[in-house]
């Protein structure tokens, strides 16, 4: 069964696993996921985290995907 996380909580133990992200339009991406990369944005009172996702699809080969940090995201 798929589970839900958000992509900030991403990690290197993740990588090689295949992810389903639905960013809201009429698309959805399922890849495997070879990179995160995590950086703190905002200012020092109320930082935020910018999360970048490099995906390698079946068709594309390599897809990069950017969330905040409440974007989710699907493990598979």
């Amino acid at each position: 069964m798929p589970e839900q996380i958000r992509a900030a909580e991403l990690t290197a133990d993740h990588l090689g696993r295949r992810v389903r992200i639905d960013p809201g339009d009429q698309t959805v991406v399922v890849a495997r996921l070879v990179r995160v990369r995590d950086k703190q944005v905002g200012f020092a009172a109320s930082p935020d985290t910018d999360t970048r996702l490099e995906l390698e699809g079946p068709e594309d080969p390599l897809i990069t995907v950017r969330f905040n940090s409440i974007g989710v995201v699907e493990l598979l």
